[in-house]
């Protein structure tokens, strides 16, 4: 079998693991970094009495976090973006795969054959066990 060219395939499967996995790692990641940066620099305005003091020592800071939050937020997007759609093709390659070989069958007259799939797909042991019925219930 070829590798698959097409990392979105058009199931609705993939959306909601894409969803899935997204939001199980951006709300609590925003949540935690949000958190954390109210956290800091609430501390840092209660510990600094004087407000010069404040502007002089807390406005750096603040702007080298933002800086960095700039650089390094949408470059982990991409990255758990990327992650994602592999995770969900994994699954849903394979799905679509199935259903496509399973409505040709029931579309054509002739026998079922043996569905196939790639050996490292997740549904592998599925499709076996599919393919295992289809060959006892040929037999009389």
């Amino acid at each position: 079998m070829k590798i698959r060219t097409q990392w979105f395939v058009k199931h609705p499967i993939q959306g909601k693991l894409l969803l899935i996995v997204v939001l199980s790692i951006v709300v609590p990641v925003a949540v935690i970094g949000a958190c954390f940066y109210n956290l800091v620099f609430r501390l840092l305005a209660e510990q600094i009495a004087f407000p010069e003091a404040i502007s002089s020592n807390l406005v750096p800071v603040i702007r080298r976090i933002n800086a960095i939050l700039l650089i390094a937020l949408p470059v982990l997007a991409l990255l758990i973006l990327s992650l994602a759609v592999a995770v969900s093709h994994k699954l849903a390659g394979p799905v679509r795969r199935l259903e496509k070989e399973i409505d040709g069958m029931l579309s054509s007259n002739t026998p079922p054959r043996p569905i196939r799939v790639r050996q490292r797909d997740d549904l592998k042991d599925l499709v076996d066990k599919i393919n295992a019925l289809m060959d006892r219930m040929k037999k009389p």
